[in-house]
Protein backbone atom coordinates (compact mmCIF):
# COMPACT_ATOMS: atom_id res chain seq x y z
CA UNK A 1 0.00 0.00 0.00
CA UNK A 2 3.08 2.44 0.89
CA UNK A 3 4.66 1.58 -2.85
CA UNK A 4 1.46 2.25 -4.44
CA UNK A 5 0.79 5.73 -2.78
CA UNK A 6 4.21 6.55 -3.49
CA UNK A 7 4.13 5.74 -7.08
CA UNK A 8 1.19 7.92 -7.41
CA UNK A 9 2.82 10.23 -5.41
CA UNK A 10 5.55 10.57 -8.11
CA UNK A 11 2.82 11.26 -10.53
CA UNK A 12 1.60 14.27 -9.03
CA UNK A 13 4.79 15.05 -8.09
CA UNK A 14 6.01 15.60 -11.63
CA UNK A 15 2.67 17.68 -12.14
CA UNK A 16 3.55 19.48 -9.30
CA UNK A 17 6.99 20.60 -10.30
CA UNK A 18 6.34 23.70 -12.15
CA UNK A 19 4.42 25.03 -9.42
CA UNK A 20 7.06 24.27 -6.84
CA UNK A 21 9.54 25.68 -8.16
CA UNK A 22 7.38 29.58 -7.08
CA UNK A 23 7.20 28.30 -3.76
CA UNK A 24 9.36 28.51 -1.29
CA UNK A 25 7.65 28.18 1.77
CA UNK A 26 5.37 25.30 1.04
CA UNK A 27 3.35 25.48 4.30
CA UNK A 28 6.11 24.74 6.72
CA UNK A 29 6.97 26.36 9.98
CA UNK A 30 10.35 27.93 8.74
CA UNK A 31 11.12 29.05 5.00
CA UNK A 32 13.18 26.35 3.01
CA UNK A 33 16.16 27.95 1.82
CA UNK A 34 17.93 27.39 -1.30
CA UNK A 35 21.74 25.83 -0.60
CA UNK A 36 23.18 27.79 -3.23
CA UNK A 37 22.05 31.05 -1.77
CA UNK A 38 23.43 30.26 1.67
CA UNK A 39 26.85 30.16 0.72
CA UNK A 40 29.59 31.97 2.50
CA UNK A 41 33.40 32.51 2.95
CA UNK A 42 34.95 29.24 4.24
CA UNK A 43 38.04 29.50 6.43
CA UNK A 44 41.06 29.47 4.26
CA UNK A 45 42.54 25.87 4.15
CA UNK A 46 45.00 24.87 1.17
CA UNK A 47 44.10 22.08 -0.24
CA UNK A 48 40.06 22.13 0.47
CA UNK A 49 39.68 18.78 -2.33
CA UNK A 50 42.05 16.42 -0.70
CA UNK A 51 41.06 17.33 2.92
CA UNK A 52 39.35 15.00 5.05
CA UNK A 53 38.14 17.24 7.79
CA UNK A 54 36.49 20.33 5.13
CA UNK A 55 32.67 19.25 4.03
CA UNK A 56 32.72 22.38 2.03
CA UNK A 57 33.28 22.65 -1.72
CA UNK A 58 36.59 21.55 -3.35
CA UNK A 59 36.73 25.43 -3.89
CA UNK A 60 36.93 26.45 -0.66
CA UNK A 61 32.85 27.57 -0.34
CA UNK A 62 30.69 26.76 2.35
CA UNK A 63 27.59 24.89 1.96
CA UNK A 64 24.61 24.97 3.58
CA UNK A 65 22.12 21.75 4.44
CA UNK A 66 18.28 21.84 4.91
CA UNK A 67 17.81 19.69 7.44
CA UNK A 68 13.73 18.82 8.27
CA UNK A 69 12.00 17.44 11.32
CA UNK A 70 8.39 17.05 12.39
CA UNK A 71 9.47 18.37 15.85
CA UNK A 72 9.17 21.87 16.94
CA UNK A 73 12.52 23.47 17.32
CA UNK A 74 12.12 25.14 20.75
CA UNK A 75 12.42 21.04 21.90
CA UNK A 76 15.82 21.22 21.39
CA UNK A 77 16.17 21.00 17.53
CA UNK A 78 17.13 24.45 16.99
CA UNK A 79 19.85 23.96 19.95
CA UNK A 80 21.14 20.74 18.18
CA UNK A 81 21.46 23.03 15.01
CA UNK A 82 23.46 26.38 16.23
CA UNK A 83 25.63 23.98 17.94
CA UNK A 84 26.98 21.72 14.72
CA UNK A 85 26.95 24.92 13.22
CA UNK A 86 29.26 26.55 15.83
CA UNK A 87 31.04 23.28 15.35
CA UNK A 88 31.22 23.27 11.91
CA UNK A 89 31.69 27.16 11.08
CA UNK A 90 35.35 26.41 9.87
CA UNK A 91 34.82 23.25 8.28
CA UNK A 92 32.56 24.33 5.46
CA UNK A 93 28.91 23.24 5.89
CA UNK A 94 25.94 24.93 7.90
CA UNK A 95 22.20 23.54 8.76
CA UNK A 96 19.06 25.30 8.55
CA UNK A 97 16.37 23.66 10.24
CA UNK A 98 12.77 23.41 9.17
CA UNK A 99 10.07 22.05 10.20
CA UNK A 100 7.15 19.75 8.26
CA UNK A 101 3.95 18.18 9.89
CA UNK A 102 4.03 14.82 10.71
CA UNK A 103 0.70 13.76 9.55
CA UNK A 104 -0.98 12.89 6.07
CA UNK A 105 -0.50 16.43 4.91
CA UNK A 106 3.11 16.73 5.44
CA UNK A 107 4.66 13.44 4.53
CA UNK A 108 2.64 14.08 1.35
CA UNK A 109 4.50 17.44 1.09
CA UNK A 110 7.75 15.67 2.34
CA UNK A 111 7.69 13.41 -0.58
CA UNK A 112 6.83 15.67 -2.81
CA UNK A 113 10.41 17.53 -2.27
CA UNK A 114 11.69 14.56 -2.00
CA UNK A 115 10.95 13.29 -5.74
CA UNK A 116 11.73 16.97 -7.31
CA UNK A 117 14.63 17.62 -5.45
CA UNK A 118 13.68 20.73 -4.12
CA UNK A 119 14.47 22.02 -0.40
CA UNK A 120 15.35 18.84 1.43
CA UNK A 121 18.64 17.60 2.21
CA UNK A 122 18.64 15.61 4.94
CA UNK A 123 15.31 14.53 7.10
CA UNK A 124 13.83 12.71 9.17
CA UNK A 125 11.51 10.27 9.26
CA UNK A 126 8.57 8.59 11.13
CA UNK A 127 6.48 5.50 11.25
CA UNK A 128 7.43 1.93 10.01
CA UNK A 129 10.76 0.61 8.37
CA UNK A 130 8.04 -0.06 5.54
CA UNK A 131 7.84 3.64 5.18
CA UNK A 132 11.36 4.20 4.76
CA UNK A 133 11.83 1.47 2.45
CA UNK A 134 9.33 2.74 0.37
CA UNK A 135 11.08 5.84 -0.01
CA UNK A 136 14.32 4.24 -0.39
CA UNK A 137 12.71 2.42 -3.54
CA UNK A 138 10.82 5.30 -4.91
CA UNK A 139 14.40 6.84 -5.57
CA UNK A 140 13.85 9.64 -2.69
CA UNK A 141 16.68 8.32 -0.60
CA UNK A 142 20.69 8.46 -0.98
CA UNK A 143 22.23 5.12 -0.09
CA UNK A 144 24.60 6.29 2.29
CA UNK A 145 26.43 2.94 3.57
CA UNK A 146 29.65 3.37 1.59
CA UNK A 147 29.92 6.35 3.74
CA UNK A 148 29.37 4.15 6.78
CA UNK A 149 32.10 2.01 5.50
CA UNK A 150 34.83 4.51 4.90
CA UNK A 151 34.84 6.18 8.42
CA UNK A 152 34.14 2.64 9.93
CA UNK A 153 30.63 3.30 11.14
CA UNK A 154 29.81 -0.52 12.04
CA UNK A 155 26.19 -0.81 12.37
CA UNK A 156 25.92 -3.20 14.78
CA UNK A 157 27.93 -1.85 17.27
CA UNK A 158 26.97 1.51 17.16
CA UNK A 159 22.90 1.13 17.27
CA UNK A 160 22.92 -2.76 17.97
CA UNK A 161 22.85 -5.70 16.21
CA UNK A 162 19.06 -5.81 15.29
CA UNK A 163 19.33 -2.40 13.56
CA UNK A 164 21.77 -3.61 11.29
CA UNK A 165 19.07 -6.79 10.72
CA UNK A 166 16.17 -4.43 10.15
CA UNK A 167 17.41 -1.68 8.38
CA UNK A 168 20.54 -2.68 6.26
CA UNK A 169 19.14 -4.02 3.44
CA UNK A 170 20.45 -7.57 1.93
CA UNK A 171 22.45 -6.03 -0.48
CA UNK A 172 24.08 -4.00 1.95
CA UNK A 173 22.16 -0.27 1.53
CA UNK A 174 21.26 1.90 3.82
CA UNK A 175 18.93 4.35 2.85
CA UNK A 176 18.33 5.99 6.79
CA UNK A 177 19.01 4.50 10.19
CA UNK A 178 16.50 5.16 13.43
CA UNK A 179 18.40 7.38 15.73
CA UNK A 180 15.76 7.24 18.99
CA UNK A 181 15.25 4.45 21.22
CA UNK A 182 11.81 4.16 23.14
CA UNK A 183 9.73 1.62 25.00
CA UNK A 184 5.74 0.62 24.13
CA UNK A 185 5.45 -0.44 27.44
CA UNK A 186 5.82 2.43 29.77
CA UNK A 187 3.50 5.16 31.28
CA UNK A 188 3.92 8.50 32.63
CA UNK A 189 2.69 8.97 36.10
CA UNK A 190 1.96 11.74 38.47
CA UNK A 191 4.78 11.26 41.13
CA UNK A 192 3.37 13.51 43.82
CA UNK A 193 -0.12 11.84 43.88
CA UNK A 194 1.48 8.41 44.14
CA UNK A 195 2.96 10.21 47.25
CA UNK A 196 0.00 11.54 48.75
CA UNK A 197 -1.75 8.29 48.01
CA UNK A 198 0.97 6.48 50.17
CA UNK A 199 1.45 4.28 46.78
CA UNK A 200 5.13 2.96 45.82
CA UNK A 201 6.44 4.03 42.79
CA UNK A 202 6.75 0.80 40.81
CA UNK A 203 10.22 1.61 39.12
CA UNK A 204 10.99 -1.86 38.50
CA UNK A 205 7.58 -3.07 37.36
CA UNK A 206 4.21 -4.41 39.08
CA UNK A 207 1.39 -6.62 38.75
CA UNK A 208 -2.11 -5.95 37.96
CA UNK A 209 -3.52 -6.91 41.46
CA UNK A 210 -0.77 -4.01 42.82
CA UNK A 211 -1.93 -1.51 40.30
CA UNK A 212 -5.83 -1.83 40.63
CA UNK A 213 -4.43 -0.86 44.41
CA UNK A 214 -2.65 1.42 43.82
CA UNK A 215 -5.65 2.93 41.50
CA UNK A 216 -8.24 2.40 44.14
CA UNK A 217 -5.76 4.47 47.09
CA UNK A 218 -4.92 7.10 43.89
CA UNK A 219 -8.79 8.08 43.52
CA UNK A 220 -9.60 7.66 47.14
CA UNK A 221 -6.83 9.51 49.03
CA UNK A 222 -6.07 12.29 45.91
CA UNK A 223 -9.85 12.57 44.26
CA UNK A 224 -8.16 12.39 41.07
CA UNK A 225 -8.96 9.85 38.64
CA UNK A 226 -6.19 6.97 38.99
CA UNK A 227 -5.68 6.58 35.25
CA UNK A 228 -6.97 7.93 31.69
CA UNK A 229 -6.24 5.17 29.18
CA UNK A 230 -5.68 7.85 26.18
CA UNK A 231 -7.49 5.76 23.91
CA UNK A 232 -8.30 9.06 22.04
CA UNK A 233 -4.72 9.73 21.92
CA UNK A 234 -3.87 6.47 20.20
CA UNK A 235 -5.90 2.79 21.04
CA UNK A 236 -3.22 0.72 19.54
CA UNK A 237 -0.47 1.39 22.23
CA UNK A 238 -2.90 -0.21 24.68
CA UNK A 239 -2.98 -3.38 22.73
CA UNK A 240 0.66 -3.46 23.18
CA UNK A 241 0.18 -3.05 26.60
CA UNK A 242 -1.77 -5.75 27.41
CA UNK A 243 -0.38 -8.42 24.73
CA UNK A 244 3.63 -7.65 25.70
CA UNK A 245 4.07 -10.48 27.33
CA UNK A 246 2.88 -13.14 24.77
CA UNK A 247 5.83 -11.31 22.12
CA UNK A 248 6.87 -13.06 19.54
CA UNK A 249 3.00 -14.64 19.76
CA UNK A 250 1.24 -11.31 20.61
CA UNK A 251 -1.04 -11.59 17.58
CA UNK A 252 -0.72 -14.57 16.23
CA UNK A 253 -0.14 -18.73 17.54
CA UNK A 254 3.10 -19.13 15.26
CA UNK A 255 5.25 -18.08 12.14
CA UNK A 256 2.82 -19.41 10.19
CA UNK A 257 0.77 -16.58 11.10
CA UNK A 258 -2.54 -19.05 9.81
CA UNK A 259 -4.26 -18.48 13.22
CA UNK A 260 -4.43 -15.39 15.99
CA UNK A 261 -3.83 -15.70 19.56
CA UNK A 262 -6.82 -13.13 20.46
CA UNK A 263 -8.00 -15.19 22.86
CA UNK A 264 -4.88 -16.42 25.06
CA UNK A 265 -5.87 -15.54 29.31
CA UNK A 266 -3.77 -12.62 28.81
CA UNK A 267 -5.71 -10.75 26.43
CA UNK A 268 -8.90 -11.63 28.55
CA UNK A 269 -7.25 -10.50 31.53
CA UNK A 270 -5.87 -7.51 29.97
CA UNK A 271 -9.07 -6.53 28.89
CA UNK A 272 -10.81 -7.31 31.95
CA UNK A 273 -8.21 -5.24 33.88
CA UNK A 274 -9.31 -2.03 31.83
CA UNK A 275 -13.12 -2.76 32.25
CA UNK A 276 -12.40 -2.78 36.24
CA UNK A 277 -10.83 0.75 35.98
CA UNK A 278 -14.19 2.21 34.45
CA UNK A 279 -16.29 -0.09 36.24
CA UNK A 280 -15.01 1.19 39.52
CA UNK A 281 -14.72 4.96 38.63
CA UNK A 282 -10.84 4.70 38.80
CA UNK A 283 -10.11 5.76 35.04
CA UNK A 284 -11.41 8.92 32.94
CA UNK A 285 -14.85 7.30 31.39
CA UNK A 286 -14.16 6.27 28.23
CA UNK A 287 -16.62 8.62 26.50
CA UNK A 288 -14.85 11.18 28.04
CA UNK A 289 -11.48 9.48 26.93
CA UNK A 290 -12.49 8.96 23.49
CA UNK A 291 -14.00 12.95 22.95
CA UNK A 292 -10.37 14.71 24.09
CA UNK A 293 -8.94 12.64 21.32
CA UNK A 294 -5.22 13.83 21.06
CA UNK A 295 -5.44 16.48 23.86
CA UNK A 296 -6.00 14.37 26.71
CA UNK A 297 -2.24 14.80 27.62
CA UNK A 298 -2.64 18.49 28.31
CA UNK A 299 -6.19 18.34 29.50
CA UNK A 300 -6.59 15.58 32.13
CA UNK A 301 -2.61 14.49 32.80
CA UNK A 302 -1.15 18.02 32.98
CA UNK A 303 -3.94 19.48 34.34
CA UNK A 304 -4.05 17.15 37.58
CA UNK A 305 -7.03 15.36 36.52
CA UNK A 306 -5.82 11.75 36.38
CA UNK A 307 -2.80 10.23 37.83
CA UNK A 308 -1.53 7.86 35.20
CA UNK A 309 -1.46 8.27 31.50
CA UNK A 310 -1.53 4.98 29.16
CA UNK A 311 1.64 6.47 27.45
CA UNK A 312 4.92 9.12 27.53
CA UNK A 313 5.74 9.99 24.12
CA UNK A 314 4.20 13.55 25.18
CA UNK A 315 7.23 13.76 27.80
CA UNK A 316 8.32 16.69 26.54
CA UNK A 317 4.87 18.26 27.35
CA UNK A 318 5.31 17.39 30.79
CA UNK A 319 8.38 19.67 30.83
CA UNK A 320 7.31 22.20 29.16
CA UNK A 321 5.88 24.26 32.06
CA UNK A 322 5.90 27.47 30.55
CA UNK A 323 3.20 26.37 27.67
CA UNK A 324 1.45 23.63 30.42
CA UNK A 325 1.87 25.23 33.66
CA UNK A 326 1.64 22.96 36.76
CA UNK A 327 3.65 21.60 39.54
CA UNK A 328 3.93 18.21 39.94
CA UNK A 329 6.41 15.34 39.19
CA UNK A 330 6.16 13.24 36.17
CA UNK A 331 8.07 9.92 36.26
CA UNK A 332 8.03 7.02 33.60
CA UNK A 333 7.18 3.31 34.94
CA UNK A 334 6.52 -0.12 32.84
CA UNK A 335 2.86 -0.76 33.16
CA UNK A 336 2.14 -3.85 34.63
CA UNK A 337 1.97 -7.65 34.12
CA UNK A 338 -0.63 -10.10 34.28
CA UNK A 339 0.77 -11.65 37.86
CA UNK A 340 4.21 -13.13 38.81
CA UNK A 341 3.95 -15.39 36.63
CA UNK A 342 5.18 -13.29 34.25
CA UNK A 343 7.79 -11.62 36.66
CA UNK A 344 10.47 -11.45 33.68
CA UNK A 345 8.50 -9.22 31.64
CA UNK A 346 8.02 -6.43 34.65
CA UNK A 347 10.48 -4.04 33.09
CA UNK A 348 8.83 -4.41 29.88
CA UNK A 349 12.43 -4.33 27.91
CA UNK A 350 10.93 -6.59 25.61
CA UNK A 351 8.77 -3.48 24.38
CA UNK A 352 11.49 -1.31 23.45
CA UNK A 353 11.89 -0.31 19.88
CA UNK A 354 13.67 2.16 17.78
CA UNK A 355 12.79 5.08 15.48
CA UNK A 356 13.27 8.58 13.97
CA UNK A 357 15.06 7.52 10.84
CA UNK A 358 17.46 9.86 9.88
CA UNK A 359 17.98 9.94 5.48
CA UNK A 360 19.85 11.73 3.10
CA UNK A 361 17.75 12.85 -0.17
CA UNK A 362 18.77 11.33 -3.28
CA UNK A 363 18.94 14.79 -4.75
CA UNK A 364 21.02 16.60 -1.99
CA UNK A 365 24.01 18.23 -3.83
CA UNK A 366 26.38 18.31 -1.14
CA UNK A 367 26.34 14.19 0.05
CA UNK A 368 29.74 14.40 1.48
CA UNK A 369 28.51 17.25 4.12
CA UNK A 370 25.32 15.52 4.33
CA UNK A 371 26.87 11.97 5.40
CA UNK A 372 28.85 14.26 8.45
CA UNK A 373 25.83 15.50 9.99
CA UNK A 374 24.07 12.15 9.63
CA UNK A 375 27.53 11.05 11.61
CA UNK A 376 27.53 13.50 13.93
CA UNK A 377 23.82 13.66 14.78
CA UNK A 378 23.62 9.93 15.49
CA UNK A 379 27.09 10.39 17.70
CA UNK A 380 25.71 12.58 20.19
CA UNK A 381 24.78 15.63 18.43
CA UNK A 382 21.55 14.79 18.69
CA UNK A 383 21.01 14.85 22.64
CA UNK A 384 19.71 18.44 22.84
CA UNK A 385 16.61 16.44 22.05
CA UNK A 386 15.84 14.88 24.78
CA UNK A 387 14.21 17.86 25.27
CA UNK A 388 11.64 15.97 23.24
CA UNK A 389 11.83 12.79 24.44
CA UNK A 390 13.77 11.43 22.13
CA UNK A 391 16.13 9.21 23.82
CA UNK A 392 19.54 8.55 21.64
CA UNK A 393 19.78 4.79 20.73
CA UNK A 394 23.55 4.94 20.10
CA UNK A 395 25.43 2.77 22.26
CA UNK A 396 28.52 5.37 22.83
CA UNK A 397 26.07 7.57 24.84
CA UNK A 398 26.75 7.79 28.44
CA UNK A 399 23.46 7.40 30.14
CA UNK A 400 24.64 10.19 32.76
CA UNK A 401 25.57 12.70 30.39
CA UNK A 402 21.64 11.95 28.90
CA UNK A 403 20.53 12.59 32.94
CA UNK A 404 22.69 15.40 33.18
CA UNK A 405 20.78 17.17 29.90
CA UNK A 406 17.07 16.39 31.47
CA UNK A 407 18.35 17.78 35.32
CA UNK A 408 19.65 21.34 33.28
CA UNK A 409 16.58 21.67 31.11
CA UNK A 410 13.03 19.68 33.32
CA UNK A 411 13.61 22.16 35.34
CA UNK A 412 12.31 19.17 38.26
CA UNK A 413 9.51 18.19 36.51
CA UNK A 414 10.75 14.97 35.63
CA UNK A 415 11.64 12.19 38.09
CA UNK A 416 15.73 11.56 36.94
CA UNK A 417 15.34 7.98 39.19
CA UNK A 418 12.66 6.27 36.56
CA UNK A 419 14.60 7.33 33.69
CA UNK A 420 17.56 5.74 35.35
CA UNK A 421 15.65 2.43 35.17
CA UNK A 422 14.56 2.88 31.51
CA UNK A 423 17.99 3.61 30.28
CA UNK A 424 18.86 0.31 32.05
CA UNK A 425 16.71 -1.25 29.28
CA UNK A 426 18.81 -2.17 26.52
CA UNK A 427 18.35 0.26 23.73
CA UNK A 428 20.43 -1.74 20.88
CA UNK A 429 17.58 -4.83 21.46
CA UNK A 430 13.86 -4.02 20.40
CA UNK A 431 11.46 -6.61 19.48
CA UNK A 432 8.21 -4.80 18.37
CA UNK A 433 5.15 -7.47 18.74
CA UNK A 434 6.87 -10.17 17.22
CA UNK A 435 5.47 -11.62 14.02
CA UNK A 436 4.52 -9.23 11.26
CA UNK A 437 1.74 -9.94 8.82
CA UNK A 438 -0.13 -7.82 6.17
CA UNK A 439 -2.61 -7.24 8.03
CA UNK A 440 -1.75 -5.75 11.51
CA UNK A 441 -3.71 -2.64 11.04
CA UNK A 442 -7.00 -4.58 10.42
CA UNK A 443 -6.62 -7.06 13.32
CA UNK A 444 -5.90 -4.64 15.50
CA UNK A 445 -9.15 -2.26 14.24
CA UNK A 446 -10.85 -5.97 14.50
CA UNK A 447 -9.43 -6.29 18.47
CA UNK A 448 -10.23 -2.85 19.51
CA UNK A 449 -13.70 -2.67 17.84
CA UNK A 450 -14.53 -5.28 19.99
CA UNK A 451 -12.72 -4.14 23.41
CA UNK A 452 -15.53 -0.95 22.67
CA UNK A 453 -18.22 -3.43 22.64
CA UNK A 454 -17.53 -4.78 26.10
CA UNK A 455 -16.05 -1.33 27.61
CA UNK A 456 -19.76 0.08 26.60
CA UNK A 457 -21.80 -2.95 27.91
CA UNK A 458 -22.46 -4.49 24.34
CA UNK A 459 -20.77 -7.83 24.97
CA UNK A 460 -21.08 -9.86 27.91
CA UNK A 461 -17.73 -10.65 29.14
CA UNK A 462 -14.11 -10.14 28.24
CA UNK A 463 -13.98 -13.59 27.33
CA UNK A 464 -16.66 -13.34 24.62
CA UNK A 465 -15.18 -10.32 23.35
CA UNK A 466 -11.86 -11.67 22.83
CA UNK A 467 -13.33 -14.47 21.10
CA UNK A 468 -15.37 -12.81 18.79
CA UNK A 469 -12.00 -10.48 17.89
CA UNK A 470 -10.69 -14.30 17.00
CA UNK A 471 -13.60 -15.22 14.86
CA UNK A 472 -12.94 -12.21 13.09
CA UNK A 473 -9.32 -12.40 12.42
CA UNK A 474 -9.23 -15.77 11.69
CA UNK A 475 -11.65 -14.86 8.99
CA UNK A 476 -9.09 -12.49 7.51
CA UNK A 477 -6.85 -14.30 7.62
CA UNK A 478 -8.67 -17.41 5.55
CA UNK A 479 -9.79 -14.55 3.16
CA UNK A 480 -6.49 -13.10 2.05
CA UNK A 481 -4.68 -16.64 1.43
CA UNK A 482 -1.09 -15.13 3.12
CA UNK A 483 -1.08 -12.47 5.93
CA UNK A 484 3.23 -12.61 5.23
CA UNK A 485 4.08 -8.94 4.55
CA UNK A 486 6.63 -8.66 1.33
Amino acid sequence: MEHKRIAALLLSALMLLGVLSGCQQGGADVKPSDPQQQQQPAATVTDYANDPDWFGTEDGKTVTLNFWCGIQPEYGYQQMVDNFNEEYAGRGVQVNFNKYSNDADGNTQLETYLLTGNYVDVFIGYGSRDRLFARGDAGMLYDYSEYLSTVGFDVAKELGENTAQEYIRDDGTVWGLPTKFDNKGWIMINADAFKAAGVKIPYGGWTYDEFRSACRKLREKTGMYAMCWGFGFDAASKLAYVSGVLTPNAYFTDETLSETNLDHPVWIEGLQLVRDTLDEGWALPLAEDLAGKKDTVKTEFLTGKCAMFGIYSQLRLAMDTATYPHDFVTALVPFPVPSEEYAAYKTQANQSYSGDFISIASSCEYKKAACEFVRWYIEGGMNPIILAARYPLWNGNDTQEILDVLSTHANGTVDPESLKHLFEVDRSAFSGSGYVSGHDGDIKDIIWEEWQNYLNGETESAEAAMKTAKQRADQVIKESGSLIAG
